[in-house]
């Protein structure tokens, strides 16, 4: 039999411990349903190679089938919380919807503007400490002072635009972690 193979039995023990997230029993009936699947593509002539290749990599595949299991579980799988499968769903739109577009929003308008504005006080510091100010401005602090105020500025709108970059990479770990990702198309 052609899951027999060395080959398909590493591959099926790599995607056996992937999914040790999922009962026992689930397992099994999971990886004996790709084993099934391997087998019923080998039959029609399928060389083992491209059936593996079409599986994927095992991380990808585990995933897919842990989201699809939480999102419709089994009929005869192991009961589970309900609540518990219904709180990671709705975390996983949660964590990918407005409370993600008002972080991003917020500190990316902060960190944009902080540091904009930093800049332009110090550069206005700078000129008013030469007496290169425009005669249309006019600056009611000691130039040293416009210049710590607009360096303070900078590194609080450069830490609000790391914070940003840091929430997103945050949020595509965990969107990974979660979601399979999507098929290479073939060329």
């Amino acid at each position: 039999m052609t899951t027999d193979l060395p080959l398909v039995n590493r591959y099926l023990t790599a995607f056996d411990a992937a999914l040790i997230q999922l009962a026992p029993a689930e397992r099994a009936e999971v990886v004996a349903e790709i084993r099934q699947h391997i087998a019923d593509a080998t039959a029609a002539g399928k060389p083992i190679d491209d059936v593996l290749r079409s599986l994927g990599p095992v991380e990808a595949l585990a995933r897919a089938y842990q989201l699809e299991l939480l999102v419709s579980p089994r009929p005869n799988a192991p009961a589970r919380p309900r609540s518990d499968r219904w709180l990671k769903v709705i975390g996983l739109l949660a964590i990918g919807s407005l409370p993600t577009f008002i972080i991003v929003v917020t500190l990316g308008a902060i960190g944009l503007s902080f540091s904009l504005s930093g800049v332009a006080v110090v550069i206005a510091g700078i000129a008013d400490s030469v007496g290169a100010l425009p005669w249309w401005m006019t600056s009611n602090v000691q130039p040293w002072v416009a210049i710590v105020l607009g360096v303070a500025l900078t590194i609080l709108g450069l830490l609000a635009s790391w914070a940003t970059v840091a929430y997103l990479r945050f949020v595509v770990r965990v969107v990974r972690r979660v979601v399979p990702p999507r098929p290479a198309a073939a060329s």
